[in-house]
């Protein structure tokens, strides 16, 4: 919701949008001290990532994939001394994005710029968290992409519901959180589809068509 977003979201190391703040709320209430993370999009491993700041201050491993070869080899001089990162070069895709992910993820960030929905979609494990693109810039509540494939808000929220996910927030991406955990966040009302105002920051319909 975005009370929640507001009270939490911030970027204390890395994130662009507060995600960080927001992951370390959501996982203190889980319980969840350490874990894994996997980042499609990775870049260099650092560049508004979701995930770094877990990997370098609580003790998740992490593994970051990028289709641009270069960011990678960035990425593993920039986690080179973390024997618990891993660094793949790979175009992912809804067909293969569970060669890097496996049940053992609890944190599961995707920025591709256009195929998140198509990973989102054929991603088997059941990450605790999901943080998932999508373009803010389309009406939150029309159905559909844009040319480049980036989902619409309730696209990507249908898609989230259907996968036994609830969302926790909208910070320009859709951030999701198991249905097993709901009860531990007794703030968030609605399903974020019937009661969207609650949810969505309209400022991104502005900032993201200028």
């Amino acid at each position: 919701m975005i009370e929640f977003a507001h009270k939490y979201a911030q970027n204390h190391w890395r994130s662009q949008n507060g995600e960080e703040g927001i992951l370390i709320e959501a996982l203190s209430r889980m319980g969840i001290l350490s874990g894994h993370a996997v980042e499609i999009g990775g870049n260099d491993g650092l560049y508004c990532s979701n995930t770094a700041l877990l990997i370098r201050d609580n003790g998740f491993s992490g593994v970051f994939v990028d289709a641009n070869e270069n960011l990678c080899r960035t990425a593993l001089i920039n986690w080179q001394s973390f024997r618990n990162v891993r660094v793949h070069y790979a175009k992912v895709n809804g067909d293969n994005v569970n060669l890097f992910v496996d049940d053992r993820c609890d944190v599961f960030s995707t920025d591709t710029d256009g195929a998140d929905y198509e990973i989102f979609k054929g991603l088997e494990a059941k990450p605790k968290i999901c943080i998932v693109e999508i373009d803010s810039s389309l009406p939150p509540g029309d159905e559909g992409f844009n040319e480049d494939g980036g989902a619409s808000y309730r696209t990507m929220v249908e898609l989230g519901i259907s996968k036994g996910y609830f969302l926790l927030c909208h910070v320009g991406n859709c951030i999701f959180v198991l249905n097993e955990y709901r009860d531990l966040f007794p703030e968030i009302i609605g399903d974020g589809l019937s009661n969207i105002d609650l949810y969505f920051n309209r400022s991104w319909l502005k900032a993201e068509a200028a």
